[in-house]
């Protein structure tokens, strides 16, 4: 099955956001994220990992998310699985553009943007 039918029969509604910072009057830069699209994908969550901090276990689960042609998409965007209420909360570590190699030109099944994320907690700040 390809991407694009993939995605298209078990396909999510998924909303891009993207990071901006600012500068308050008392000089605190703060940072918020803006949503940018609107895009339809399909998340396959991977493994999850315990890594053990300070005494307490802590929960990691990746993800690979598959979006159907080229889609600007950059390391540290999230992708939620809504706008308000409870979300789904990824965190963008990676992303592949297989379609998009000049040299080997490839073909129109390639056009996709594979990205790899790991699930946060929406209120986490870096």
């Amino acid at each position: 099955m390809s991407i694009e039918a993939l995605v298209n029969r078990f396909g999510l509604t998924l909303y891009l956001y993207r990071p901006t910072t600012g500068v308050g009057n008392d000089g605190e830069v703060s940072r918020s994220y803006v949503r940018t699209a609107e895009i339809k994908g399909f998340v396959d969550s991977t493994s999850e990992t315990s890594a053990v901090a300070y005494g307490r276990a802590n929960g990691q689960t990746s993800a690979t998310i598959y979006l159907s042609g080229s889609v600007d998409v950059r390391i540290d965007d999230e992708i939620r699985s809504g706008v308000t209420g409870t979300v789904r909360n990824w965190r963008v570590e990676g992303v592949v553009n297989p379609g998009e190699t000049v040299a080997a030109n490839s073909a129109a099944h390639l056009a996709m943007t594979v990205v790899t994320a790991t699930e946060v907690d929406p209120g986490v700040t870096l």
